[in-house]
């Protein structure tokens, strides 16, 4: 079965992890049989966002199954328009990565955010995905961005977190929301729920990897009662469809 993550990363990171360089990233999607993967740069999302974007171009060069993200920080905003220039007339580069709280200290609908996607669907279009880390204490500003901005797809990732049950009933009725399943909790019936609630066409397959590994996103997919057909939406077809690349 194929698959394409919409959420893997690229670099080092704080915590414990020995899997960080590019040939660990390639023997990880070769062991699960992942056929294309997008890219944000943990250098950009935790320490700096010029230096990471950079860094993540050079590794993902001259690969036809790697994309990026470009990260973007509102704290900077005119830095930030500069590399969305630089890095969306990319052919490799296939989206925006953005953050809220945390790292950058602004949540999801800060002005500066505003700003980045009112110049995303102004400017580029073609290119008009955003994937936000989100958790449950801003799933409510990414479903007022998704209503602000109609025309763009807004990638949930993880779900909404812990509190994933009362976000898939959340985000029901707002069709620019898809809903990106890794996370620290892969529980059972995570995925049949999310499917009762959105539908298989509104759920597409991340890892979190180097971070986390692909098997435990995988294996929520591959065990949920739900037909073939479905698990090959999220696995692959969704996201295909979402990234015609």
């Amino acid at each position: 079965m194929k698959i394409i993550d919409v959420h893997a990363h690229y670099g080092k990171w704080f915590i414990l992890t020995n899997k960080n360089s590019m040939k660990d990233t390639l023997e990880i999607m070769r062991k699960y049989s992942i056929e294309k993967a997008i890219l944000s740069s943990s250098l950009a999302i935790i320490y700096d966002f010029v230096e990471g974007n950079r860094e993540l171009a050079k590794a993902i060069k001259g690969y036809k199954n790697l994309f990026g993200y470009v990260f973007l920080n509102p704290n900077y905003l005119e830095l930030s328009l500069r590399e969305m220039k630089k890095y969306l007339s990319k052919k490799n580069f296939v989206g925006l990565k953005l953050y809220s709280n945390g790292y950058i200290n602004q949540p999801l609908n800060c002005k500066g955010h505003e700003k980045f996607l009112e110049v995303l669907a102004k400017d580029y279009p073609e290119k008009g995905i955003i994937l936000f880390h989100c958790w449950f204490q801003s799933v409510s500003q990414l479903i007022e961005l998704a209503k602000e901005f109609p025309t763009l797809k807004f990638i949930m990732g993880h779900m909404g977190g812990i509190e994933w049950k009362e976000v898939v009933e959340k985000v029901k009725e707002v069709k620019n929301v898809y809903l990106e399943i890794c996370s620290g909790y892969p529980l059972r019936n995570k995925i049949e729920d999310a499917v009762k609630a959105v539908g298989a066409q509104r759920i597409l397959f991340g890892s979190d990897m180097t971070l986390l590994d692909p098997g435990s996103s995988l294996g929520m997919v591959l065990d949920a009662e739900i037909s073939l057909e479905k698990k090959e939406r999220i696995l692959y077809k969704n996201a295909k469809e979402l990234f015609p690349r």
